[in-house]
């Protein structure tokens, strides 16, 4: 399954950029943010940091941005190609 709609949303996850500190995306669901961190991790070693807003406390959502050096087309294209397994 790509990863491209946020389960709890059901928008496509895109890239935003923030005037001060860069590209950044918002996954609302813990269990896409701990795979998605898994894959910039091990596969794409990508520098990000995360923070964690209000609006997803309940559900382990976060953001993760990724400082004024990071493509924002680039970077959506990683994100429009990364797959994670089916759950059934």
């Amino acid at each position: 399954m790509a990863f491209k709609i946020d389960p709890k949303t059901q928008q496509r996850v895109v890239v935003h950029v923030h005037e001060v500190y860069g590209p950044y995306i918002r996954v609302s669901a813990d269990q896409d943010a701990g795979a998605l961190e898994y894959v910039f991790n091990a596969q794409y070693y990508m520098p990000y940091w995360k923070a964690k807003p209000k609006e997803f406390e309940n559900d382990g959502g976060r953001e993760y941005y990724f400082r004024g050096a990071a493509d924002p087309v680039k970077l959506q294209a990683i994100l429009d190609t990364i797959e994670f397994p089916q759950m059934v």
